[in-house]
């Protein structure tokens, strides 16, 4: 919500308080009552480079600091070394990130107002929704490579977003305290996969929290199973060779 501004007017400076003004999730709705009216809107690509061009920049800035705070402190060595290198794939992630973000943003209401331009009222009314979304989330390509966190926020959104459908249609009931079962459930699940094989975990930084959270020190323990296996295997084949011989 916080980076769709250009379809959510915040309320003007001058506009007295005691006026009602539309929340995020009114407007949305009267969006969905809009897409049976088949209301004509002549000016989607404009709204959607305007938001390209609002958005884009402060989503850059912000990741690219993000970026070097989570890239300069850990690789330090590296920014002496190497300080071209290091600040040119800070930018690029920033810039493929930022990227990603804004164009499935945009999408996502672009696809609103095409499809309630070329779409009959009734065809698809509530279901053109989730195939804009689906849309907006093809652009998820742009960072393949090295999006996992961005990709496992997005899903948490989404089942988020599908609880809370569920609760409001009766699909199922709001559990109370449901959030802090349900982190603790998640933290039970990657203690289990941490301990069957550490290096299923693919982040450093996450395998280290796993790990002084299970008590066993702020250590990357996949290293040392990782050199002891190599020993072990070292030492198969001084065995196989001696008995060979």
């Amino acid at each position: 919500m916080k980076q769709s501004m250009t379809y959510f007017q915040q309320r003007p400076e001058g506009y007295s308080i005691g006026l009602p003004w539309p929340s995020a999730y009114e407007i949305i709705d009267s969006l969905a009552g809009m897409a049976k009216l088949n209301w004509p809107d002549p000016s989607c690509m404009r709204t959607y480079l305007t938001f390209w061009l609002q958005s884009f920049p402060p989503i850059a800035k912000t990741l690219f600091a993000v970026y070097s705070a989570m890239s300069l402190l850990p690789r330090f060595r590296t920014l002496t070394e190497a300080p071209m290198k290091l600040f040119t794939d800070i930018v690029l992630r920033s810039l493929k990130l930022s990227a990603m973000a804004t164009a499935s943003i945009s999408s996502a209401w672009a696809s609103i107002c095409f499809f309630q331009s070329w779409f009959p009222r009734s065809f698809m009314a509530r279901q053109r929704f989730f195939l804009g979304g689906f849309i907006a989330g093809l652009w998820s390509f742009l960072e393949r490579k090295n999006g996992r966190g961005a990709f496992l926020s997005t899903a948490r959104l989404s089942i988020d977003s599908l609880w809370k459908v569920g609760v409001k249609r009766r699909w199922w009931v709001g559990m109370r305290g449901g959030d802090v079962w349900l982190f603790v459930f998640a933290l039970m699940v990657s203690s289990v996969v941490y301990e069957k094989d550490a290096r299923a975990v693919c982040e450093n930084n996450w395998r280290k929290s796993i790990s002084w959270i299970r008590g066993e020190g702020f250590k990357d323990w996949s290293y040392q199973l990782t050199e002891e296996e190599e020993r072990k295997k070292e030492e198969e084949e001084e065995a196989k060779q001696l008995g060979f011989s």
